[in-house]
């Protein structure tokens, strides 16, 4: 809940429905126009009914209802007496109406007609929060109807009530009948009733008239309250336009961020993390039917999300690998005994999707019907001598494996498509810059390989003394393409991880079941440490040594979370809603959100 002013207090059951950003401006409204309303008041004697005994005392009444001990004073000291009945100082026995108190009943018309659509329904809305805690506090009971509906009424007053009130905005006139029809329906002893914009005869119940009209300059509304013989106004200044605007049409939604994307119709996959290109510019989300989505990431929380592009589901067969490079996600499907190469970036294989045949299990092994995608690589090769392009793909047996495209030997041929085995026992790959950086389990350490796109296979670089079976990358602060080095992560036990650079490193346990997503430095922090999904599931955070520091919440559990080694930006899918945020490491805001939803709330008013 919203911390409130004391002033608002009064209507903080009500005031914290709304986006905490808008609470401060209804709250503007009620205090304005809470001195028009006044209090319900809790009994109503009847005209000619007999009082049924003594309520209280009073300074008002009868002379037969005079207290004993005032007679005694007009006895004793009958000028004083005098004085005291001049100046309104006796005191009488209240009469006690609790026999003939009417039922307590507060009822309240609101036009939602043309005459009220745009500004005055602001109004409206403060003044039905009004009157319900009026009522609220009367201990009567509060019920609401729509002038253009006649017979209608409503006795809820919370979150549905007031969406309800929005949304009943209509372009058709009342029935010409209105006003016999709900003089029919408000009964003849109804004491209390509001009616709320509406101009014209009102029934003869509605003792209590509020008119409201635009100003003709300036930022406010004219309200004009009339209760019986007693006729107040006021000029009610109104919230800026972008707040209105939101109140009439949004107004329980907190203020979508500038990197906000709300997608109605979408369905995303929670079987895996989204997917970013290298370099975190680029992240696709996939989704149940098996398709994609690829959305452009804003470089800071400021900024506005570039056009998403929504790929379909492939004609031939399942996607296997995928990777997302340039604009788009690139992907190899598989279909009966063959593979098919779609969308990479480059010359040869950007164009018709080229088709070959799939390698036997024992070289390539990626059953069909997996709910993860592979993880494809592309580098490619321009040499003035020779151009070729390589798709790789690390399969589920730690074999890295290479698809190699090389240019026809005429322009109206396809390219030709060789497979090559790479490497094995593979325990860690990513993608920085134009290279590939690669780490194998060899001889009781981690052998790195090096791959540069303009060679035809992975060159050996330092080795690690240290055992593993896990290897992340991350890019030096400094050095996003990682030419001058990469920080390491090796995982050496169940709960071990060896993290630093080249030969240097210290051991940490990560041994609370947190899921390691990544390496990387802080800005808040000059060592490297790991970026963890905390075992709650409620928060990312980073770890150096034995010191966390949180690096962002979620308020509902995350499904699934992945890191970009190269530019260290995080993403997750949240478990219920299917929400997807992408951050940067030490950002503060979200740079992109991407919500399934269509938003919360959706009180499509008109602000006019």
């Amino acid at each position: 809940m919203t911390a409130l002013p004391a002033a608002l207090e009064p209507w903080a059951l009500w005031l914290n429905l709304f986006a905490p950003d808008l609470a401060p401006a209804v709250g503007a409204l009620l205090l304005r126009l809470h001195p028009l309303v006044g209090k319900l008041s809790t009994a109503t004697l009847e005209r000619g009914a007999e009082p049924a005994g003594i309520g209280n005392i009073v300074r008002r009444g009868h002379y037969e209802r005079l207290l004993i001990s005032e007679w005694a004073i007009a006895d004793a000291e009958p000028d004083e007496f005098l004085r005291r009945a001049g100046s309104g100082e006796l005191l009488f026995n209240g009469p006690e109406p609790a026999v003939h108190q009417r039922s307590l009943h507060s009822v309240a018309l609101f036009d939602a007609g043309p005459a009220q659509l745009g500004e005055p329904r602001l109004a409206h809305l403060a003044l039905f929060i009004l009157l319900a805690r009026r009522a609220q506090q009367a201990g009567a009971q509060f019920r609401w109807g729509i002038w253009q509906r006649p017979g209608v009424m409503f006795d809820d007053s919370g979150h549905d009530a007031l969406r309800k009130l929005l949304r009943s905005r209509t372009l058709q006139p009342a029935p010409v009948d209105a006003r016999q029809q709900w003089e029919a329906e408000l009964g003849a002893d109804l004491a209390d009733c509001w009616l709320i914009g509406v101009s014209g005869e009102a029934p003869r119940q509605a003792r209590n008239q509020v008119a409201i009209r635009r100003a003709l300059g300036g930022n406010h509304l004219h309200v004009c309250v009339r209760q019986r013989r007693d006729q107040r106004t006021l000029q009610l200044e109104l919230p800026a336009a972008p707040v209105a605007v939101r109140l009439l049409r949004k107004p329980f939604t907190p203020a979508a961020l500038p990197g906000t994307i709300h997608h109605r119709d979408t369905r995303p996959s929670r079987a895996q993390a989204p997917r970013f290109s290298s370099g975190g510019k680029l992240v696709c989300v996939r989704q149940l039917d098996g398709s994609g989505i690829v959305y452009h990431v804003p470089q800071s929380a400021s900024g506005k999300p570039g056009k998403y592009r929504i790929l379909s589901v492939p004609a031939h067969g399942a996607i296997l690998a995928a990777g997302v490079f340039k604009t788009t996600l690139s992907c190899i499907t598989s279909a009966d005994g063959t593979l098919k190469f779609h969308n990479f970036p480059g010359p040869l294989l950007s164009g018709k999707p080229i088709l070959c045949e799939r390698p036997p299990l024992e070289d390539f092994h990626a059953p069909p019907g997996m709910a993860r995608w592979l993880e494809a690589f592309y580098l490619l090769a321009n040499h003035t001598v020779k151009r070729y392009e390589h798709v790789v793909v690390l399969d589920t047996k730690r074999r890295l494996v290479c698809w190699q495209a090389v240019p026809p030997a005429s322009p109206t041929a396809m390219p030709t498509v060789s497979f090559h085995h790479m490497l094995d026992d593979v325990i860690g790959i990513h993608h920085l810059g134009d290279s590939l950086y690669i780490g194998c389990a060899e001889g009781g350490g981690v052998q790195l390989y090096h791959w540069h796109s303009q060679n035809s296979s992975p060159s050996k670089m330092n080795r690690i003394a240290q055992a593993g079976s896990a290897l992340l990358h991350g890019a030096l602060k400094g050095e996003p393409d990682g030419h001058g080095g990469t920080l390491l992560a090796i995982k050496t036990g169940a709960t071990q991880w060896w993290v630093g650079s080249h030969n240097k490193g210290e051991t940490m346990d990560i041994d609370d079941g947190a899921t390691v997503l990544g390496v990387a430095i802080s800005s808040k922090h000059p060592k490297p440490g790991l970026v963890v999904l905390h075992p709650g599931r409620r928060r990312i955070e980073m770890r150096v040594g034995h010191v966390r520091h949180e690096l962002a919440t979620s308020p509902e559990p995350i499904q699934q979370a992945s890191m970009d080694a190269a530019s260290a930006r995080i993403a997750w899918i949240t478990a219920k809603s299917s929400t997807v945020v992408v951050r940067d490491l030490d950002g503060e805001q979200p740079l992109l959100q991407i919500s399934c939803d269509g938003g919360a709330d959706d009180a499509d008013d008109a602000y006019e």
